[in-house]
């Protein structure tokens, strides 16, 4: 009942390239959620200490940056769990292929073996492309922030000390600040573009390591004397297939 749940290809994939993207994202997990936050807020600190009075910058330019990982997170997260699923198809389609070579060759279905396994490629390699299209326009967009951001500070910065309102040191110091509270909101706007990816592989995970097997072992087996001739009788017994109609 369990391989009828998990086929082979599907668990392969399971204990292969989803284990693989769960502990990618571990590491940079741990990288990086605890260094970021601490170069947001010092930077933030700091920025506020230099010139409160455009912080409205830095609100800008974390709005538009969070909008942004956002419409990522809802166009891509989808697209994560059809390619897991397509991954098992192209798996189970290479192994049926590989386990079944001899019955192909006899009756000469190598062509339509081969248009099968270019179908589910092809799908994949539609998504995979779908995806990384996505994350691919991502950074340009955040580049285009960071540098907008440099000019629009370079651009008031210029008007408060023109006023006599800071020094250009000043200027310099906040710009240097604010680029550090980006440069960690981006780390941690890759970690929630990673994370989706992550969760569909450890839900995969978790759903195999959560099954309870329905065939058990009794915990105390009677043991069969040596040398007995042992007989297994059925009376009034029945089975059926999961999701059968009627028994067999």
């Amino acid at each position: 009942q369990e391989f009828d749940r998990f086929s082979t290809a599907s668990l392969i994939t399971r204990s292969t390239n989803d284990v693989m993207q769960s502990k990618v994202v571990t590491v940079m997990l741990v990288r990086m959620v605890f260094y970021a936050p601490i170069i947001g807020v010092g930077g933030v600190i700091r920025a506020i200490g230099k010139s409160s009075s455009m912080w409205w910058v830095i609100a800008v330019a974390v709005g538009i940056r969070s909008i942004l990982v956002l419409v990522v997170y809802k166009v891509a997260v989808p697209k994560f769990k059809v390619m897991q699923k397509l991954m098992d198809a192209l798996n189970r389609v290479s192994r049926e292929g590989l386990a079944g070579m001899m019955v192909i060759r006899a009756f000469a279905m190598q062509r339509h073996e081969e248009r099968r396994f270019d179908t589910t490629n092809k799908e994949l390699t539609d998504t995979t492309l779908f995806v990384n299209r996505v994350m691919v326009v991502m950074m340009p967009l955040m580049m285009f922030i960071m540098n907008g951001l440099t000019v629009l500070i370079i651009w008031v910065g210029a008007q408060q000390v023109e006023s006599a309102a800071m020094q250009v040191g000043d200027v310099m110091a906040f710009l240097q600040y604010t680029m550090q509270i980006v440069f960690a909101f981006l780390m941690l706007s890759m970690m929630f573009i990673m994370l989706p990816r992550a969760a569909v592989s450890a839900d995969r995970i978790a759903e195999v390591l959560d099954s309870e097997p329905t065939i058990r072992d009794p915990d105390e087996a009677m043991p069969l004397p040596a040398g007995e001739k042992a007989v297994v009788e059925f009376r009034d017994v029945s089975f059926r297939y999961p999701g059968a109609e009627e028994d067999v």
